[in-house]
């Protein structure tokens, strides 16, 4: 098993919003054996020594955050096939989906304000008068047919915003299989000032955390396509409902990342939590580590702050140093000793 079987049992993996609770189970089981199988015991994540890594560690948190957040502009951004997303909208737009879209705007609703400024002035008020003043959508296929135009015109203005927004629909915290890599320690724990704290995420397999997962990131050439979850996105924000064609879209957008990231054998913990989208705060996911390992050119001092909790915590500590006999390009790290 590896992570390119995991890849392929995630692609195949379609379940529509609306499926049984026994479906969604005997779908998903394939992908639980093949996580089960894939996770090692520890996990280890790179830290700077900052206050809010500081806090984490004291209280036995995680915190995830949205990936806008990352050092890649293409982490988690939605990719969809924009000719693709045309034709289906113009399957899309019948006299059924029309009709709720003009109940939804009876009730006193409204296209909400970040699509409102996104589309060419007065556009969003055409499209809502129009539709209000058809008293009956069924018969008037070429006035259906003007307000389909409008809406497909808009799909190349509003879709790049969706593709953004979906960066901040999870939170996730990124982890590494091993704590010897050099560029870790160099990119993610301030150039060996930081820390690495050993998780064992094997007890999440059998007690699972509501809302809360732990999967392989997935390294391919090409981006996920999600065009189909992108296009029911936009129309639940127009006010049309209909069921998610794909549960999984999203989890499938967070965890490709480009090929040339695979050296991080990353693993992401992904809090699936509904969100409120303009909340910038990080979700703060309850998880003790198993130990801490300190950089190689962490200061003395913050070392005995560390060292402090660690004790309370009662796990193992350890110190990271370069081996000058050592033909190979890694850290060792052995049990640390703290000076008092």
């Amino acid at each position: 098993m590896d992570r390119v079987e995991f890849a392929k049992r995630l692609k195949t993996l379609i379940i529509p919003e609306g499926s049984s609770q026994e479906m969604i189970h005997s779908l998903t089981r394939p992908i639980s054996d093949c996580i089960s199988q894939l996770m090692p015991n520890s996990l280890f994540r790179f830290r700077r020594f900052n206050k809010d890594s500081f806090t984490a560690f004291r209280d036995g948190l995680i915190y995830a955050v949205t990936a806008d957040n990352f050092n890649d502009p293409y982490d988690t951004l939605a990719r969809y096939d924009i000719e693709g997303i045309k034709s289906t909208m113009t399957a899309i737009m019948n006299c059924e989906s029309l009709e709720q879209l003009k109940e939804w705007f009876k009730q006193g609703n409204d296209f909400p304000n970040h699509i409102k400024q996104r589309l060419p002035t007065g556009m969003a008020e055409t499209i809502k008068t129009k539709l209000l003043s058809i008293d009956n959508v069924k018969p008037l296929e070429n006035r259906i047919s003007d307000l389909r135009e409008m809406m497909i015109s808009s799909i190349e203005i509003l879709f790049p915003a969706l593709s953004e927004i979906s960066k901040k629909f999870l939170t996730i915290a990124c982890f590494c299989e091993s704590v010897q890599p050099i560029l870790m320690w160099s990119h993610y724990a301030d150039s060996h000032q930081g820390f690495a704290l050993e998780y064992n995420f094997r007890p999440t397999l059998e007690h699972p955390q509501n809302s809360i997962g732990v999967f392989p990131v997935i390294y391919e050439e090409e981006r996920a396509d999600i065009s189909s979850y992108i296009a029911w996105e936009y129309l639940f924000m127009m006010g049309v409902r209909t069921p998610n064609p794909d549960i999984f879209s999203s989890l499938k957008n967070a965890l490709s990342k480009a090929s040339f990231w695979a050296y991080e054998k990353e693993w992401r913990m992904i809090d699936f939590s509904p969100r409120d989208l303009t909340n910038d705060l990080p979700s703060a996911i309850p998880y003790e580590p198993k130990a801490i390992y300190y950089g190689k050119n962490m200061s003395q001092e913050n070392k005995q702050i560390l060292h402090k909790i660690a004790q309370e915590k009662g796990i193992n500590e350890f110190e990271m140093f370069v081996d000058y006999t050592s033909p190979l390009y890694e850290m060792k790290y052995r049990p640390a000793f703290i000076q008092q």
